[in-house]
């Protein structure tokens, strides 16, 4: 792409107005670059100057195309999926059997549900090199270099991305058995507003996503503490600091919870989004098995789509389990 003083688009420039042209804002473009906004902005200043035309109508609510914004974004997405395609025919000129493999994750489902999987993982193919991507943000797109991104989305439907349901977390109000010993447990919702409240900045961003009785409660329950780590919030919340919203899966990682007596707040899938073309390189397709397995609701409950309470955990029979014993 060449403008009429005779410049070249940087390919990084390209990348940035796709994935500002797709995302909606240069905001949501830079937590999916694992950037920052100005750099965003400056890459994007940058190539209209380049081109000699603006590609861009920005507005409060983020950013549209122009006419010609429009045009040049089909060549640019054409450019970027011949990209993918030149990473991908290297990857099937390595080795199949051996070589690295690049997970994107959610911070706390890559520390707390992943992690305590992985050495189990190693000792069976250790050929394969994990390489797991754990940003403190809930969206991990499919890109170039990542072959497999767990996420709360299943993609958007982009015609080159497969998707599988992996599980659903149940979000349920937590607390410390020292917290409750002090301040009480509220056993209705409307009593937790009084409490502090502990919350993950998804949490605070999204509550569009949370059950419809709840909203108004993440509306009222100001919090105390707002944090983008889950490890951080799980830490805070285990040593007395408030009550705040946590997956009931993280009970299989800790006893020093206590659930409060409220139903769960809200629930989340998870899924397993590719490159439809990745899981032909066997080694990402037996990563991926993996991850499945992880998952699997015969097993583990408190991944099932209906909320089992987290006192029926160890009342489950799973045969598959006890085979393993």
């Amino acid at each position: 792409m060449e403008n009429h003083d005779g410049g070249r688009a940087d390919w990084d420039d390209i990348k940035t107005f796709v994935a500002a042209a797709q995302a909606g804002s240069f905001g949501a473009a830079a937590r999916r670059l694992r950037t920052s906004q100005p750099t965003i902005t400056r890459r994007i200043d940058d190539l209209e100057t380049r081109l000699g035309v603006r590609l861009f109508d920005r507005g409060l609510r983020g950013v549209s195309l122009t006419r010609a914004g429009e045009r040049i974004y089909d060549r640019a997405l054409s450019m970027q999926r011949a990209s993918v395609d030149i990473e991908r025919l290297a990857l099937e000129a390595d080795r199949h059997d051996a070589g690295e493999v690049t997970i994107a994750a959610p911070e706390g489902v890559g520390g707390f549900l992943l992690g305590d999987k992985i050495a189990e993982f190693m000792k069976e193919s250790p050929g394969i090199r994990l390489a797991m991507d754990c940003g403190f943000y809930r969206e991990n797109p499919v890109d170039a270099h990542i072959d497999l991104s767990i996420q709360f989305t299943d993609g958007g439907g982009a015609p080159d991305v497969a998707a599988t349901e992996l599980a659903t977390l149940h979000y349920a109000l937590f607390a410390s058995q020292d917290y409750i010993d002090t301040y009480g447990a509220p056993t209705k919702l409307e009593a937790a507003v009084g409490h502090r409240f502990i919350a993950h900045s998804a949490q605070v961003s999204e509550r569009g996503q949370w059950h419809a009785k709840t909203s108004a409660f993440m509306e009222l329950a100001a919090p105390a503490l707002v944090v983008n780590s889950s490890t951080a919030m799980l830490y805070a919340i285990q040593r007395g600091a408030g009550i705040g919203p946590i997956p009931t899966a993280i009970l299989r990682m800790t006893q020093d919870l206590v659930m409060l007596d409220i139903p769960p707040l809200a629930s989340g899938t998870l899924w397993l989004c590719h490159h439809r073309d990745a899981v032909k390189s066997p080694r990402v397709a037996r990563v991926a098995e993996w991850l499945v397995s992880i998952f699997d609701a015969r097993e583990r409950p408190w991944f099932r789509k209906e909320f089992i309470h987290p006192s029926e955990f160890e009342s489950w029979a799973w045969p598959a389990a006890s085979a393993r014993a």
